[in-house]
């Protein structure tokens, strides 16, 4: 088996078909293998996903499922020498994965590829920002992660212990990606569409209070956390830069507040004043970058509520990544 595509699926039922429809035939151009991993779907996903010629395995305990356990589940039953991850919210474009096959086999420290990912539905602030990064990548760059999706050689994720942090509900593949480059070995981000993407229709609103409810949003803290001590931790924290400066902006302005007051009431008085001032410049100059009031100020809220959530993520220690994950695979 030389390629494996691992789709993480939770009630996908409106877009599984054509994803599945489009990694099979991909699979079949390069003697691979489609692994959906379903997260317990209360929809007809498996059922849709049942009509094609792919594997399913599925999680036995609602408690295991996340963005990093799906994968890694996924790669738990992978064959193949290659694995390729991707949503199920995604569609492989033809050709791509054949692409990265020979450029990773032609340079034999390269651990992955990725190409680009195109929103369909521009809908959030978070869309607008992955486009325009997409729109400025016009040759092959050497990044220190992939995201959206890539194909990784089996022997450099075997090297580096597992493929996905399994209690990381999200940042997985930054994750990998650390690791990957604290061993010595390069990822490569190619100017060709690889995916596209469709998302939820939902806007920033309501995709931030989703991340909150599936704990996604905290993930920045417990990746923080995970990565303490170990090789890859200021790639990590360069990573979460919005989340160390938006802390370390708060806690200046506390610091200057208690340092030029007297009393409690002018350590409160001043401490309101300097944080509205300084959060007042910051998205004035925010919006001149971004050419957006508006985007500069779903930046800043957002920059808050991730870095509340991080807090609460970081608090939480996380068990093992290597602890296997009880599943099935569904015949």
């Amino acid at each position: 088996m030389r390629v494996s595509i691992l789709i993480k699926a939770l009630n996908e039922e409106a877009r599984i078909g054509g994803c599945l429809a489009a990694a099979v035939r991909e699979a079949q151009s390069i003697n691979g293998e489609v692994i959906l991993v379903d997260s317990l779907s209360t929809d007809r996903t498996v059922e849709i996903a049942s009509r094609y010629s792919v594997r399913i395995v599925q999680f036995f305990r609602l408690e295991d499922c996340g963005c990093g356990a799906a994968v890694q589940l996924g790669y738990q039953f992978a064959k193949g020498d290659y694995i390729y991850v991707l949503d199920g919210d995604m569609e492989l474009q033809a050709g791509f994965i054949a692409k990265a096959l020979a450029m990773l086999e032609a340079e034999p420290d390269l651990a992955g590829v990725s190409g680009k990912l195109v929103d369909t539905h521009i809908r959030t602030a978070a869309d607008a920002r992955r486009a325009q990064t997409v729109g400025n990548l016009s040759e092959r760059t050497e990044v220190d992660h992939l995201g959206g999706g890539g194909l990784y050689r089996r022997k450099a994720i075997e090297s580096v212990g597992y493929l996905a942090h399994r209690w990381l509900p999200a940042l997985e593949e930054a994750e990998l990606g650390f690791r990957l480059h604290a061993a010595g070995w390069r990822l490569v981000r190619l100017p060709d569409v690889a995916v596209l993407h469709t998302g939820h229709a939902e806007s920033s609103r309501e995709m931030l209070r989703r991340l909150w409810r599936n704990r996604r949003a905290h993930a920045g803290g417990m990746f923080l956390r995970s990565a303490f001590r170990k090789a890859w931790w200021w790639l990590t924290v360069r990573n979460q830069w919005p989340l160390i400066f938006t802390l370390a902006i708060h806690l200046a302005i506390l610091g200057m507040a208690i340092s030029f007051s007297s009393s409690s009431l002018n350590i409160i008085s001043k401490w309101l004043v300097l944080e509205l001032g300084t959060w007042m410049s910051l998205w004035i100059a925010l919006g001149i970058k971004k050419r957006s009031l508006s985007f500069a100020g779903i930046s800043l809220v957002n920059w808050h509520i991730l870095t509340f959530a991080a807090l609460l993520g970081a608090s939480r220690p996380l068990a093992d990544p290597e602890i296997p994950i009880p599943a099935r695979e569904i015949t």
